[in-house]
């Protein structure tokens, strides 16, 4: 998946995570893992927005439920959930098909 300014824009993102973006990637970038920690831990992007707004509906039903398993694995293992990194490597994931 190739994700843009322009595409971000279409789909409504803020102000600042556009600038953000453009100023990071400027011609754009593919969906990588190293991308996705840079835009998400990086430049603080919300992988929940990312997921509903840039995946398609397959790859988003896809998402939440490896998110929703992670979740549920760390709240297990853990007793509470902090499973942003693994909320990236579901946006990842599903991403990449």
């Amino acid at each position: 998946m190739r994700i843009t300014a322009k595409k971000l824009k279409a789909k409504g993102a803020c102000e600042d995570d556009i600038k953000a973006f453009e100023k990071q990637w400027p011609d754009g970038c593919n969906v990588t893992r190293k991308n996705c920690e840079i835009a998400f831990e990086k430049l603080y992007m919300h992988v929940p927005w990312a997921a509903r707004n840039l995946l398609s509906p397959k790859a988003f039903a896809e998402y939440e439920k490896m998110s929703d398993q992670r979740a549920k694995a760390c709240v297990e293992a853990r007793g509470v959930c902090r499973c942003y990194e693994d909320d990236i490597e579901a946006f990842y994931q599903a991403a990449k098909g």
